[in-house]
């Protein structure tokens, strides 16, 4: 039975996933990443001490062990020391000067968010953070392609004109979608790790045929969206993981001669 620490750290966590996505600003001096890194920062303090608070209150240290700790040691410490005898100490430590990421502070939040998230949460809180971020990544395509026909919801709220007018020549989302990420390319990779996201719950045995008619859907608009992104990179992650998962669903099912013989192509 999860304590009351544990559930506020947890209801954190689904409002980090959900709201992180979509929040934008028009007065601040970045619209986009800025007010996200505002709105990190604020969930890893809270989550942070409120964790803190009720593990030594109630006496209770669940630290989960994780492959991944001896990288993630190597490093923090690498970026530690670099930031130090950085010739830009401000820019290594708080990042690009109206994003505020990228530097040690963010990438100090992103480790401790990530610590609590594996030493407080099981299988089934994870996957319905899974489902969290399918539900944002929904709204965040349904934001974003109205540009792509030259009716912009971005510029309808922070203008009143319900068209693209009101980005610069460097914002372009009939050429290029970037909704409420800020950048094609971001979209793109946020829209990347949540297809795959989709794809797993599309391919669980014991999920509904509605379900999976509308997982499908999802897969299909994101795949799409990820086109009008025109991202490179985003288009060649989702290729490769669909490569690799092609290859690891065949090991499970045919003998390692067909894996072989797929390798060789």
């Amino acid at each position: 039975m999860i304590n009351t620490g544990q559930k506020i750290v947890r209801f954190l966590f689904l409002t980090l996933f959900f709201l992180t996505p979509l929040i934008m600003f028009p007065l601040t001096s970045e619209i986009f990443e800025l007010n996200k890194m505002a709105f990190i920062y604020f969930i890893t303090i809270n989550a942070f001490f409120i964790w803190l608070f009720f593990t030594v209150k109630n006496n209770l240290v669940n630290f989960r062990k994780s492959p991944l700790f001896p990288i993630l040691i190597v490093y923090i410490v690498s970026i530690t020391i670099a930031s130090f005898i950085s010739i830009d100490r401000q820019t290594s430590f708080t990042g690009y000067y109206d994003r505020f990421n990228g530097g040690l502070f963010s990438i100090i939040a992103y480790l401790v968010l990530f610590l609590i998230l594996v030493s407080d949460i099981d299988f089934h809180f994870f996957k319905n953070l899974l489902k969290i971020s399918l539900f944002s990544s929904g709204a965040v395509i349904l934001w974003g392609l109205p540009g792509k026909l030259g009716h912009d919801l971005s510029c309808f709220v922070f203008s009143g004109q319900f068209n693209n007018s009101c980005w610069t020549v460097d914002f372009k989302p009939r050429e290029r979608l970037f909704s409420t990420l800020g950048q094609p390319n971001w979209l793109g990779a946020y829209l990347a790790i949540n297809f795959f996201f989709g794809l797993y719950f599309f391919l669980r045995k014991n999920e509904k045929w509605s379900h999976k008619i509308l997982l499908l859907s999802y897969l299909i608009l994101n795949f799409t969206t990820i086109l009008f992104t025109r991202s490179k990179s985003a288009f060649l992650a989702v290729g490769l993981g669909l490569f690799f998962f092609l290859l690891v669903f065949i090991a499970k099912r045919k003998p390692l001669k067909y894996l072989s013989v797929l390798l060789l192509f």
